[in-house]
């Protein structure tokens, strides 16, 4: 079956069923960025298993939070029989914490080039929405965070939203896909592997982009095959960050030998001007009490 059949048929399959999520309103200036219309039935699908709520507009996906959702194709290789690799990229936006929008490539293998796309953005559901979701609340709820003061935290400039206020830097630590194909060895690591690993090894990288205000994507990925070669990969706003590379690499050698293993993560990274300790209007502690605070 072709690629158009086998979306064609899960778009007839997706309209045809009982709407699994509520309509919302439309209330932003949507980008004038195209989807390409069959993928966008494949995302609504895969938003619509997670039970996410959306309303799919002329050109895009909006959900309740304001954050506006585009995709778009970019390869497709046959890599062997039953065995089909696809990229495609989603492009994202919220009027109000990123109003400049950022994109990030969905990677994967499918014994089709439907599945593949259709597992391509379940992923990105599970691993990256759910970072985007808590980068669009003032606190964020289903994410560890990392909350860092800019050594020069304080802003005066007139007209600065964060003027007179000391600004910090939330890195937002979504879930972690992690793989290896031993076991651990019953001697416990001197740090056990945690959500913040990826992020706090290779910090030293992103000190520059820390200090400014712009809001930011990173994909981390570090790897080591059965011959036990390291290899890492870090992309920011979907584009190659290199700087991290070196970092990621040399915390692939402190793992426990498992054989091939990979460890990899999507995290956000913002401004705000709330310290961390301080509540908020309606009286809630930053979600960062649940991660470390860190001066950079």
């Amino acid at each position: 079956m072709s690629l158009l059949q086998s979306l064609k048929t899960l778009k007839n399959k997706f309209s045809s069923g009982s709407p699994a999520v509520a309509s919302v309103t439309s209330s932003v200036q949507t980008p004038q960025m195209q989807s390409d219309p069959l993928l966008m039935e494949v995302l609504a699908a895969a938003l619509s298993d997670a039970g996410i709520a959306f309303e799919r507009l002329a050109s895009c996906i909006q959900l309740p939070e304001g954050l506006v959702l585009a995709v778009q194709p970019v390869t497709t290789n046959v890599i062997g029989e039953g065995r089909v690799r696809t990229c495609t990229r989603i492009h994202a936006w919220h009027p109000q914490y990123f109003s400049q929008g950022i994109s990030e490539y969905q990677h994967a293998l499918g014994p089709d080039e439907a599945a593949a796309i259709a597992e391509g953005f379940a992923q990105w559901v599970k691993m990256d929405l759910v970072v985007l979701l808590d980068a669009t609340r003032d606190v964020p709820r289903d994410c560890t965070v990392i909350e860092m003061k800019v050594a020069n935290g304080t802003e005066t400039t007139e007209g600065d939203e964060f003027a007179g206020l000391a600004r910090f830097r939330q890195v937002i630590l979504g879930p972690v896909a992690h793989l290896a194909t031993n076991p651990p060895p019953k001697k416990k690591e001197a740090h056990p592997f945690c959500p913040c690993c990826l992020f706090t090894e290779s910090m030293d990288a992103f000190h520059a982009v820390l200090q400014t205000d712009q809001f930011l994507g990173v994909r981390l990925f570090a790897s080591r095959d059965q011959l036990g070669v390291a290899a890492a990969d870090c992309r920011v706003n979907g584009e190659d960050f290199p700087a991290a590379l070196p970092a990621l690499t040399a915390y692939v050698e402190k793992w426990p030998q498992r054989g091939l293993e990979f460890r990899k993560q999507y995290v956000a990274i913002r401004t705000v001007s709330r310290a961390a300790g301080v509540a908020d209007e309606a009286g809630n502690m930053p979600v960062s009490q649940r991660g470390a605070d860190i001066s950079v």
